[in-house]
């Protein structure tokens, strides 16, 4: 107790000297009009769109009713509740087997849950998301780390220690990075193992079922997780994969949670109807990411990201909190409205700005982001 004492008196004497939390004490910005706003996931400008609120609103008005407040565990495929017949016509979609889960978050705890054994051996990209930490950590698993997008690290690491999992994001949620996804089929199946993808961040954005698909890799890889809470604008999450039933059954989250609401699950099939139909949203929303990472390049410290693919993740570094909220409070002030990322969601001594780009960005707004950032950095070039 003595020490926990010790870690909360710390923390803020530190951290958030105004004892408010750190999101007020060391981010929070004036009261400003933001009319660019790029601190969500929100890719293709769907939270308002037309189809998806008249469905709910009809779904709300109509009698009937809320759907199952209990553990989706015992929803039955026979009545073919909304909730199961969007699992089965997703899966259809996709190809795999589909379970809908209460989160992103709790689709990645959940599948490590069913997947992993004590001692499995697990082979996780270092920037893969927190939830699969959570999940892996509950299973005592063999965990080997392995540097971002390097597949010669994780290969001697699976020579070393033998065949298990190997864990990736398609695209990195901090940095806007792209993984080798054809180098982890090469590895999965040269050395026997299983390949997760994490899509939360690219399916519905690089066509409609994301990054995968897109290199025509659905075959090779085993099971696709995503959060619904980006380009579907909604709160869900999904897993794809060869046993659905197996992964729901043996998932804590599952079992222990209520199942989505009625009106969640009426407004993930409107989003997922437009999304089959948002090429022209995806058009724009490349175009503009590309446009705005290179001007920015020019003026700014950019997270570097492979592929030749345009990322919709754009990663102002800064050298350590004080600088990022310093750069968050001056884009603020004008207009912009980023996302700053720090410990626990970087490591401390890689904090980041983080900007993400959606359909409705127009040239004027590239325009301004470009000078707002470059005007910073030419007011801490002047400081030093």
């Amino acid at each position: 107790m003595e020490n926990l004492t010790g870690r909360v008196d710390t923390y803020f004497r530190t951290r958030t000297r105004g004892q408010k939390g750190i999101i007020r004490d060391l981010i929070m910005t004036e009261d400003a009009h933001h009319d660019i706003t790029l601190c969500d996931n929100d890719y293709l400008n769907l939270v308002h769109h037309p189809h998806i609120l008249a469905a709910q609103i009809e779904d709300l008005k109509s009698s009937a009713g809320r759907g199952a407040v209990y553990s989706p565990l015992f929803l039955s495929r026979e009545t073919m509740n909304p909730h199961t017949q969007l699992e089965d016509d997703l899966g259809a979609w996709y190809g795999k087997d589909c379970y809908l889960a209460q989160s992103g978050y709790a689709a990645n705890v959940g599948l490590m849950h069913a997947l992993c054994l004590p001692g499995t051996n697990v082979y996780a990209d270092m920037f893969v998301h927190m939830s699969f930490y959570d999940g892996l950590a509950a299973r005592k698993v063999r965990l080997h780390r392995c540097q971002l997008n390097d597949a010669a690290d994780m290969e001697d690491k699976i020579r070393q220690h033998g065949p298990g999992l190997i864990l990736v994001e398609s695209l990195y949620s901090v940095s806007g990075d792209f993984a080798p996804l054809v180098d982890m089929v090469r590895l999965r199946n040269e050395y026997g193992c299983l390949l997760v993808v994490d899509e939360s961040h690219s399916l519905g954005v690089y066509g409609a079922k994301g990054l995968v698909h897109l290199h025509g890799l659905q075959d090779e890889v085993d099971y696709v997780t995503a959060s619904l809470a980006k380009a579907f604008s909604t709160r869900a999450g999904v897993v794809f994969g060869r046993h659905g039933l197996f992964v729901k059954e043996h998932s804590f989250p599952n079992i222990f949670s209520s199942a989505l609401l009625r009106n969640d699950i009426v407004r993930i099939r409107a989003a997922w109807e437009v999304i089959c139909d948002a090429d022209d949203r995806r058009a724009r929303l490349l175009d503009v990411s590309r446009r705005l990472r290179s001007e920015l390049g020019e003026v700014s410290r950019l997270a570097s990201v492979s592929g030749t693919l345009p990322s919709p993740i754009v990663s102002l570094c800064a050298d350590d909190e004080e600088q990022m909220a310093r750069l968050h409070r001056h884009l603020s002030k004008k207009g912009i409205l980023g996302a700053p990322f720090f410990p626990p969601a970087t490591s401390p001594k890689h904090p980041v700005l983080r900007l993400t780009v959606h359909a409705n960005i127009r040239q004027e707004d590239v325009r301004r982001i470009v000078e707002g950032v470059a005007s910073f950095y030419a007011i801490t070039a002047r400081l030093v």
